[in-house]
């Protein structure tokens, strides 16, 4: 389902807690996420939490959901940007150059890829499901590079001597300008009672996966 309006209407609620109720997976999408896109995906996030009877986790969990469309959003952009400068996103000399460049020209102009974004079909997907695991997935359908692959897991595994932000502010290689998210984010299921294995990432060929997983039986309400 594409992310139009901010505001959710009954019939879309309705759907949500349906599928919640029969343990279907929920799928929505959308092209350039503005601001109106993340309310949207916040507005969806807690209505399917509230259907879960876990309306607690939705601050810790938004939190969450918008760092990682963010950074998918991003992947999609930069792919972008990449071509238009005939940069070779997987070759790091080029790689290095490109980065600051991109980040530069997205910071200046949010909407900047949104027309190539939608010509190229290059998505961002929430799935949400709610089994005996809640599960929070984002992807994005184009490939992650092994660098990028490489400097997300090494976030990740420095998240095991991390137990607040202030451990991690002068340990993390901000290059990316994103490294400091995930490993709030890690910290935020921290406080969950949960680690740095509910939070997975994987490529495919064509897309690339980040699925936050929380067993039911492992939550404690705080």
């Amino acid at each position: 389902m594409k992310v139009a309006a901010m505001q959710i209407d009954e019939n879309e609620a309705l759907n949500i807690k349906d599928a919640v109720e029969s343990r279907q997976p929920l799928d929505f999408f959308c092209y350039t996420l503005n601001a109106e896109q993340k309310a949207r995906f916040q507005n969806i996030l807690k209505i399917f939490l509230d259907a879960c009877d876990q309306s607690y986790l939705y601050n810790y969990l938004s939190y969450c959901l918008l760092e990682l469309l963010d950074n998918a959003s991003k992947a999609n952009a930069k792919r972008i940007f990449f071509k238009e400068n005939h940069l070779n996103i997987d070759d790091e000399k080029d790689y290095k150059a490109g980065i600051k460049s991109f980040k530069e020209d997205l910071s200046e102009n949010p909407d900047r890829y949104k027309n190539e974004l939608e010509e190229g079909m290059l998505q961002v997907h929430l799935q949400l499901c709610a089994n005996d695991v809640i599960s929070v997935t984002v992807s994005n359908n184009t490939k992650i590079t092994n660098e990028e692959y490489k400097r997300i897991q090494e976030k990740i595994d420095k998240t095991k001597k991390y137990n607040d932000m202030a451990d991690a502010v002068s340990d993390i290689d901000q290059t990316e300008g994103s490294g400091l998210g995930i490993i709030t984010v890690v910290i935020m299921l921290k406080r969950l009672g949960l680690d740095n294995t509910n939070l997975k990432f994987r490529t495919t060929d064509k897309e690339t996966i980040a699925t936050i997983e929380i067993p039911k039986n492992s939550l404690m309400e705080i």
